[in-house]
């Protein structure tokens, strides 16, 4: 989320494992990257690839999926608990 993707990465974003193993239950979200990486219309065409809306977005935000708040800080990682 909110991610440069840069030209390493082949716009397809994924690669199959052997056949179709994992394709029905995978689940891969994205929101707002950038970057030449990024071309999300260049993404393989499986069901579980997700586009997020905001809302949806900020349920995988640190602050909220990892409960971050509770945690992070006293590492002194650098974090943004919110979108």
């Amino acid at each position: 989320m909110k991610t440069t993707i840069e030209d390493v990465i082949d716009p397809a974003g994924w690669l199959p494992w052997r056949g179709d193993f994992a394709l029905k239950t995978l689940y891969y979200a994205e929101h707002l990257n950038v970057g030449p990486g990024s071309n999300q219309a260049r993404r393989v065409k499986w069901p579980g690839i997700k586009r997020l809306s905001p809302e949806e977005a900020l349920l995988y935000t640190g602050g909220r999926f990892l409960v971050g708040d509770s945690w992070i800080p006293q590492t002194q990682v650098p974090y943004t608990a919110n979108m």
